[in-house]
């Protein structure tokens, strides 16, 4: 789970937009895409800058500052829950939530063209 925001979710709202049963009018939508990107920038930004913290120093030629050292590597780069782990997290979860707007987006504006041809297709009485 991302700050509180289950990746899961997004993934449901990209399959409910894909399907058509969610749409986003486009002024709300404006905007987001470009949110989106920002965001990507500044984690991609972040994701470059932590790579300075994969091989620390200074914590001495003693073993206890040898497994320091290797326990504080972990933490950025090849644990679990590492800094390149969590970051790459949420820059899956934000390309994920553009891709639901974008199609959000286009549902409706279909939807809105098939409702605008229906009454182009219309005969009025006369």
């Amino acid at each position: 789970m991302i700050a509180g925001v289950d990746p899961a979710e997004w993934q449901k709202l990209l399959g409910q937009a894909n399907s058509g049963q969610l749409s986003l009018d486009p002024e709300i939508g404006k905007g987001l895409d470009k949110v989106c990107d920002d965001y990507l920038d500044r984690l991609n930004t972040l994701m470059k800058s932590s790579a300075r913290l994969r091989y620390l120093g200074g914590f001495g030629s003693f073993q206890s500052g040898k497994d320091l050292q290797a326990k504080f590597s972990k933490k950025a780069f090849g644990g679990d829950q590492s800094l390149e782990i969590v970051l790459q997290q949420h820059m899956d979860a934000v390309k994920t939530a553009k891709e639901v707007v974008a199609k959000a987006i286009s549902n409706f504006v279909g939807v809105d063209q098939q409702n605008a041809d229906g009454y182009t297709n219309t005969e009025v009485p006369k």
